[in-house]
């Protein structure tokens, strides 16, 4: 969840590290299927996303017409890339895909160097990719299905070719092999773009479904009760609705998006601004004459949102509401009750910073 959609944007845009782990602590990162920058000629630029959104074009070669054309922000990247590639194409290469009806599934492709070109020799589905394989993707619409050699953060290379036609790659193959002296040469002339004010980024990727959000929101806020009330009040029969939901998405939770444009949670945002915010509220339930429970949410200073974790708590006279908000750049946690909150809203910008736990 920390990695996809409006919560990943929000933690790559805001938080500069994770939690300390170590040698092993290391920046945010967001999974995505496509980002590109946009330039002001038209052109569409793979790259990847660091911390504060900051775009780093990744060293790529794109044919336009009979030219190559190379574009990075690293210098040494596109170096090493060149090289890479001059490695790769060697006598024999080896092509993936991913095959459509399941992400799971792949096929080999092998591609043999023969007279000057390279030529499909055959294909197999078993195996696993070797550490030079070239993995075939179609082109973006927005590169207008330009072929495209790349190499990704993670140090793999990538063929974008339409329809991921093999005979298509075969000819990319080819001709990169045939200009790599050239290539290796005009390094300089390669690497650009360097530093674009203000770019255009559109990035693409997989969101989780609402739901999925929902069971995760609903487990925060049933932790959070735990720590609150005890594990003895939580194993309450009258939470088994909630537990089942949490583990299994059945019965689905209730969850809306909190959009009240004034009162209390407008106060919440001015009060925990720059950190999240979480709420644990009572609300009447006129059916039993006790209370049902709230938990509402903002993470990186998204979305507001509040899901019902329970119209019938155990205890009548469990009336109370508890806020916690999380620092995610000093990875500490402060706790409020309803009390200090009226006092914060009367002196905002004096908020109470005592840390409970890291």
């Amino acid at each position: 969840m920390l990695r996809r959609g409006d919560i990943g944007l929000g933690r790559l845009a805001l938080q500069p590290h994770g939690r300390s782990r170590g040698s092993k602590t290391r920046a945010p990162t967001f999974e995505m299927s496509s980002a590109k920058l946009l330039t002001e000629d038209g052109r569409a630029l793979e790259i990847a996303l660091g911390t504060g959104l900051a775009p780093e074009i990744l060293p790529q070669l794109t044919l336009r017409g009979r030219e190559l054309e190379g574009n990075g922000s690293d210098r040494a990247k596109v170096g090493a890339f060149l090289q890479r590639l001059d490695r790769v194409l060697g006598e024999r290469v080896e092509l993936v895909l991913k095959r459509l009806e399941s992400e799971k599934s792949l096929t080999f492709e092998d591609l043999r160097w023969n007279g000057g070109a390279y030529e499909h020799v055959g294909a197999r589905t078993e195996g696993k990719p070797g550490k030079d394989a070239i993995w075939m993707e179609s082109p973006q619409p927005d590169t207008g299905g330009l072929p495209r050699a790349l190499q990704r953060q993670n140090g793999s290379i990538v063929f974008q070719v339409k329809e991921r036609d093999v005979r298509a790659a075969a000819t990319l193959a080819t001709l990169l092999r045939r200009n790599s002296p050239t290539l290796q040469q005009s390094l300089s002339s390669v690497a650009r773009e360097t530093d674009i004010q203000q770019p255009q980024i559109r990035v693409t990727g997989h969101s989780p479904l609402e739901e999925d959000v929902a069971r995760l929101i609903a487990k925060i806020g049933f932790n959070l009760l735990a720590l609150e009330q005890g594990a003895e009040f939580c194993r309450h029969t009258r939470f088994d609705v909630l537990r089942s939901a949490v583990r299994t998405g059945s019965p689905e939770l209730l969850m809306s998006e909190w959009r009240e444009t004034e009162g209390l949670l407008l106060m919440l945002r001015r009060i925990f601004a720059q950190r999240h915010w979480m709420m644990l509220a009572p609300m009447p339930n006129p059916a039993t004459q006790g209370h049902g429970l709230a938990f509402g949410c903002s993470f990186y200073g998204g979305v507001s949102r509040i899901v019902l974790l329970t119209e019938d708590l155990p205890a009548q006279n469990f009336d109370f509401h508890v806020f916690y908000a999380v620092d995610y750049q000093t990875h500490s946690v402060a706790r409020y009750d309803l009390r200090q909150i009226v006092q914060m809203m009367q002196q905002p910008m004096q908020g109470d910073n005592t840390v409970v736990s890291s």
